[in-house]
């Protein structure tokens, strides 16, 4: 598969610090590949994650998105039209007054036909679940339904990347449900997914998870890789996913599984299958 998104010796630093947020990152990803970061506050998670559509420019390295580099400006906007980006707080992206002209407003900046704009208006609001939404006032709609309307305004651009960024940190359950099945939907419709997360129940979503400590990447692996030391996350300032931590005190007290269960629902199965051999 192709490499999408590439970072060669990427060091950052805000300018009120002494340190630098990001150290010396190389990495790279696949089109369409589901990847989680996780790590403590502090970490360099969301740096790393703003770095992806030039919303920060590395001092020192390259990140090059599909033959273009941030650091050249007039690539922003191309690189921008393939990575999108959802925040953890969704008024911060609203910019109408209603749910409509909020999603028009980014294809209007990117000179879309008006017949093509208000078709993919209809098209994606209704792939997301919010086109009966349309003419609500954002701010006054749940914490679910914006960040579900958000995500419309970003999907309607077509991009081949969608980076979460904490999305679901302020939702209720309900809403993160939602926000979380969202998420499944588009990478199953082909869009590369991104969470910057603490929730480790997002995490296992991915197909990859990286783990960031002071400004450097210190696990990178498919979810059963990372999550198998539960030593490993804790130095890291992480918790393993709930069904991990009970299988592992079970496994303390003499039980023994074929696999590791990244959810509650692997957990549920692999406790029938010790069940029907007792």
């Amino acid at each position: 598969m192709s490499v999408f998104i590439d970072l060669k010796e990427v060091s950052f630093q805000y300018e009120e610090a002494n340190d630098l947020a990001l150290k010396h990152i190389t990495i790279s990803f696949n089109r369409k590949e589901w990847v989680s970061v996780l790590g403590r506050n502090g970490s360099g998670k969301s740096t790393f994650g703003r770095l992806m559509n030039g919303l920060l420019i590395p001092q020192h390295g390259t990140v090059e998105v599909d033959g273009y580099q941030t650091v050249n400006e007039d690539d922003l906007w191309s690189i921008r039209k393939r990575v999108g980006m959802i925040f953890q707080n969704p008024d911060h992206q609203f910019v109408a007054t209603t749910v409509r002209d909020d999603i028009a407003f980014g294809l209007e900046n990117q000179g879309i036909p008006r017949d093509d704009m208000l078709q993919r208006i209809e098209r994606y609001s209704k792939l997301v679940g919010v086109d009966h939404l349309l003419d609500s006032e954002p701010h006054r709609l749940s914490g679910g339904q914006k960040q579900r309307v958000a995500i419309a305004g970003i999907i309607a651009l077509e991009p081949d990347m969608i980076i979460f960024d904490e999305a679901t940190s302020m939702l209720d359950p309900s809403g993160r449900k939602d926000v979380m099945r969202t998420m499944k939907m588009l990478h199953d419709r082909g869009v590369a997914i991104m969470t910057i997360t603490h929730d480790m129940e997002e995490a296992v979503m991915a197909e990859r998870v990286l783990i960031f400590e002071n400004g450097q990447i210190k696990a990178d692996g498919t979810p059963k890789e990372v999550f198998q030391s539960k030593e490993q996350l804790e130095k890291t300032g992480l918790n393993v996913p709930f069904s991990v931590h009970v299988q592992k005190e079970l496994e303390r007290e003499g039980f023994r599984f074929n696999k590791l269960a990244l959810t509650k629902g692997e957990l549920v199965d692999a406790l029938w299958t010790l069940h029907s051999k007792v």
